[in-house]
């Protein structure tokens, strides 16, 4: 994220969309070093919104900022970058497609470039020329079911050509140097920039070939398929997503804890007795109400694609086990009435 930043982003007016804290960390990479480090000389940061403040306890569902506003926005600043996470993992929101042409083609229309984050997308792929997506940022871990050991960084002809003018300001997060190297290993050649996890990179190859004989298509319907069957548990279990309808990712589920005092620690407890690990709810740096209790849910790898029935059946039974824990058997039953 740094080099992608660090290339395109200096001394530029950018635009971030922050749907949570994972796309807060654009704003981080941005601030490093104080006013006299920082990459882009100015970025305005469009935040996720609550669909309805009225709610009487504080479950409330956000969704994206607008688009019609993002578009009026980035007619107005024309922003050099607007960048933005597919799926958003702190909340479990998911951008459209549609959502994401507008804002490809409001980018263009300006002369600027669309980063998109899709680290978390799970397997739910983006077609970076059908939408218009100059650069992608993905990773071997999570949708790929590989080793977490290197960045996957995708450029369309407009971010490459821009790329090659772009002045380095680090050595070891050089966009530009890093790009150099690949094209040297795709022509056959050899080229040291540092020591590479090669044994992780090739079990990443490895598992790719996999991935790749499942079925791209596949397992993008597969995704989709669990993460619907998934949320469908958890919403007749009388839980409450914070991803508002139609922004609520298949990959990643993040759901309000139930019970007033359920901290999230104890979630994850609770969920690690039944022998699946979860993660716990971070803070999200969108305004949000403080002490939101929160647990999420991941659901990458080919081993739940290729079983989907067997993996929500073990999801059902471990949160029908962890909400007797909680909240205790009678007000589970109530729950999942």
């Amino acid at each position: 994220m740094e080099a992608v930043a660090r290339t395109f982003a200096t001394d530029e007016h950018v635009m971030v969309l922050r749907n949570g804290w994972f796309s807060y960390r654009w704003t981080e990479i941005f601030d490093m070093g104080g006013d006299s480090g920082k990459i882009p000389k100015s970025h305005t940061v469009l935040k996720a919104q609550p669909i309805s403040d009225n709610t009487t306890d504080n479950k409330v569902q956000y969704q994206p900022y607008p688009i019609d506003q993002v578009v009026a926005k980035i007619q107005e600043e024309r922003p050099a970058v607007f960048f933005c996470p597919h799926v958003e993992t702190s909340v479990g929101m998911i951008l459209p497609d549609d959502y994401l042409r507008k804002v490809a083609q409001a980018m263009h229309d300006v002369g600027g470039l669309l980063v998109l984050d899709c680290i978390a997308s799970g397997t739910v792929w983006v077609d970076m020329k059908d939408i218009g997506v100059d650069v992608l940022i993905s990773a071997p871990q999570k949708g790929w079911t590989g080793p977490p050991c290197a960045a996957l960084v995708q450029l369309s002809e407009r971010a490459a050509e821009q790329m090659q003018n772009k002045q380095e300001t680090s050595f070891s997060m050089s966009l530009k140097r890093w790009g150099a190297i690949m094209d040297t290993y795709e022509n056959g050649g050899f080229a040291y920039h540092t020591t590479m996890p090669t044994d992780a990179l090739r079990d990443f190859h490895e598992i790719s070939v996999e991935t790749l004989q499942f079925g791209l298509p596949q397992l993008k319907q597969a995704q989709l398929e669990m993460g619907a069957q998934a949320r469908a548990a958890l919403n007749a279990r009388g839980l409450t997503s914070v991803a508002a309808p139609g922004f609520d990712a298949p990959g990643v589920l993040v759901y309000y804890s139930p019970g007033e005092s359920t901290e999230n620690p104890v979630m994850f407890q609770k969920f690690k007795q039944e022998g699946l690990q979860i993660a716990m709810g971070v803070p999200w740096k969108i305004d949000e109400p403080e002490g939101l209790k929160t647990f999420r849910i991941g659901l990458f790898g080919l081993d739940k694609l290729g079983n989907i029935n067997q993996t929500v059946s073990t999801l059902e039974t471990a949160m029908d086990n962890v909400l007797t824990a909680v909240v205790g058997p009678s007000d589970a039953s109530d729950v999942v009435a």
